[in-house]
């Protein structure tokens, strides 16, 4: 039987649709929700008055490095 390894589920929540007046208390409840993995929160604007946050974990933020990464290793000899 393989042995699967542990690999974290990815967690990025993206909410879209936020007013600007709802914007702190979304990043609240998203930081109490996440606690101490929130790595980066990112905030857009979109149309008229609307915003879209994005919150990474820590976890999430290495994962999406080290992939980055292999592909520009994997990548480097082409071009």
């Amino acid at each position: 039987m393989p042995v699967e390894a542990n690999v974290p589920e990815i967690l990025t929540e993206k909410i879209d649709g936020i007013p600007l007046y709802l914007i702190p208390t979304t990043i609240a409840g998203q930081i109490r929700k996440k606690r101490e993995s929130v790595f980066q929160i990112k905030v857009e604007r979109k149309f008229f008055h609307s915003y879209t946050i994005t919150v990474e974990t820590r976890d999430e933020y290495a994962q999406r490095i080290n992939q980055e990464a292999l592909a520009y290793t994997e990548g480097k000899g082409h071009g």
